[in-house]
């Protein structure tokens, strides 16, 4: 067995490793960034060099066998101990240049942390920054960012973090959707509705438009926040959305409180591995401050003042949940 494994490099085994986790070729080829044949093609090199079948293939997918599974947890250790090593030399990093890789969703990469990173690049030149925006949550232990900031009720208790504020949510519609005698409330359940597509419906605010308004059919259903905001300035439909980017959108009018019970801790994470990296400590520090100060400065303005007042930790001093 020997004789046949040796020729295998770390190559082969993360190759074996992506297809038993994805459970098919085109799901390891995405996470590889690789074409479905490149994937195939090595999965039957390494098979003929190891003089076995690791996968049983099938309409469904390709699962794992016995000796399958066994390289899949051989590479899954390399790996763990690759990205270990990685991160401890990031973490001991003690340069204040160099890329930062921040992940956050959509509405805040458009909404909220603009103005302040731009600031805080302005005072860094030799800074530079990577914005993963998904609704994905990025596997930090596996290095896919340096720092996340996101909106989440239960953070990993894995990772160190700081809560900087609260997202509050609120129904907004056009203007030419409202009743036009003024003072009027509109009715939720009679207005027309844009909804949330199956891929975020495991989201809180999702799950309580089901339950809140079980009757209502949406006229349109979106995964991006920011498109279904768009699509209600648009005057297709009422929609939930984040107060805070909501109200910085004028084609928009809140018409209902904040929604009780669905407030989120805004989230600064990070990997306890990469707490010495002075570039990721800079701007941890640095958001940390700028966001509860943004914030208040639309709280200020006028923007979000009902959320501040009904959002518990909206706007406070960041607080840890694990140590720093």
């Amino acid at each position: 067995m020997h004789s046949r494994t040796s020729p295998l490099d770390w190559n082969d085994l993360r190759m074996v490793l992506a297809v038993a986790r994805a459970g098919s070729l085109n799901g390891a080829a995405r996470a590889l960034a690789l074409q479905h044949s490149t994937v195939f093609r090595r999965i039957e090199e390494v098979e003929a060099r190891a003089g076995a079948k690791l996968f049983e293939r099938s309409r469904t997918g390709w699962r794992a066998n016995a000796q399958g599974e066994a390289v899949a947890a051989a590479a899954a250790e390399m790996e763990a101990a690759a990205l270990s090593a990685e991160r401890a030399i990031s973490g001991s990093d003690a340069r204040v240049e160099g890329v930062i890789r921040l992940a956050t969703s959509e509405m805040l990469a458009g909404y909220l942390l603009p103005p302040l990173l731009r600031q805080f690049l302005a005072e860094h030149p030799g800074i530079e920054i990577e914005a993963d925006v998904s609704n994905r949550a990025v596997d930090l232990t596996r290095r896919e960012a340096d720092l996340a900031l996101r909106a989440t009720a239960r953070p990993p208790e894995s990772m160190v973090g700081r809560q900087v504020g609260a997202l509050c949510y609120a129904v907004y519609a056009a203007r030419s959707l409202l009743p036009r005698r003024s003072g009027t409330q509109p009715v939720l359940q009679e207005l027309p509705w844009i909804g949330f597509d199956d891929r975020i419906a495991y989201t809180g605010i999702a799950q309580w438009f089901s339950k809140a308004l079980p009757e209502v059919r949406p006229r349109m259903k979106a995964d991006s926040l920011p498109a279904m905001m768009k699509a209600g300035a648009a005057g297709i439909g009422a929609v939930v959305l984040p107060i805070f980017a909501a109200a910085q959108e004028p084609g928009l009018v809140r018409i209902t409180p904040p929604v009780v019970g669905q407030s989120m801790g805004l989230w600064l994470l990070h990997h306890p591995d990469v707490r010495g990296n002075a570039r990721v400590r800079l701007l941890t520090q640095w958001l940390a401050e700028a966001v509860p100060n943004e914030l208040l400065r639309l709280a200020e303005a006028g923007k979000i003042t009902s959320c501040f007042a009904e959002c518990p930790h909206a706007g406070r001093k960041a607080r840890r949940a694990q140590p720093a």
